[in-house]
């Protein structure tokens, strides 16, 4: 993932605790970015009314456009490190697996509800952590086949610490199921939208 994105999942977080104003030291020091970079997020949401810029913060005037600027950018089949077709079923996969998982798995994880059936799993997996993955993996029976686990390692420390009991972040987990392919996201991405409305573009 792109260092920019950082910025984008922070205030989309903030938005969903009920929080409208930020302030551009405490999306840097937060994301661990530039000044200049959060500066130059913050001016092109500006020029999409996403925002509105005053001298010491920003306040947040539409999330959801936020959250489709991110979403059209995100390509998560460009950040797949590995994938593995592995012979158990994903309810297996997502329970052993000890590292951060995202789209479907994370949205069945944090709101026990499967909108349309899947066969595959994301998940990410800090860099730090390669080797432990390694371990993780060796016991498992591999087969020919669809791959059903895709892993991205990751040195983003503000989605590791984002993360909470193995579940990514909730704009997170939209942005990425966003970024599939497959007739799945559609159920998946309504009920995310009908869980979080904020995130929808609502259209007058």
């Amino acid at each position: 993932m792109k260092k920019y994105e950082r910025i984008y999942r922070e205030i989309l977080m903030g938005m969903l605790e009920k929080k409208d104003s930020f302030t551009q030291l405490e999306i840097s020091k937060k994301c661990r970015v530039s000044i200049a970079l959060v500066n130059k997020v913050v001016n092109k949401l500006e020029e999409s009314g996403a925002i509105e810029i005053f001298p010491m913060k920003f306040r947040v005037l539409d999330a959801s456009k936020i959250a489709l600027e991110w979403a059209t950018k995100r390509n998560i089949q460009k950040d797949i490190s590995e994938k593995y077709s592995i012979d158990v079923n994903v309810l297996e996969i997502e329970r052993e697996f000890p590292f951060i998982l995202t789209a479907y798995s994370a949205w069945r994880l944090l709101k026990k509800s499967v909108p349309f059936e899947y066969g595959k799993v994301y998940g990410y997996v800090s860099k730090k952590d390669i080797e432990l993955f390694k371990i993780w993996l060796k016991d498992k029976p591999l087969k020919k086949g669809k791959d059903n686990l895709f892993v991205i390692y990751t040195d983003d420390e503000h989605l590791i610490e984002s993360s909470k009991k193995k579940i990514a972040p909730i704009p997170q987990i939209f942005v990425d199921i966003y970024s599939l392919e497959g007739i799945e996201g559609k159920y998946f991405i309504k009920e995310i939208f009908n869980s979080y409305p904020l995130l929808k573009l609502e259209i007058e």
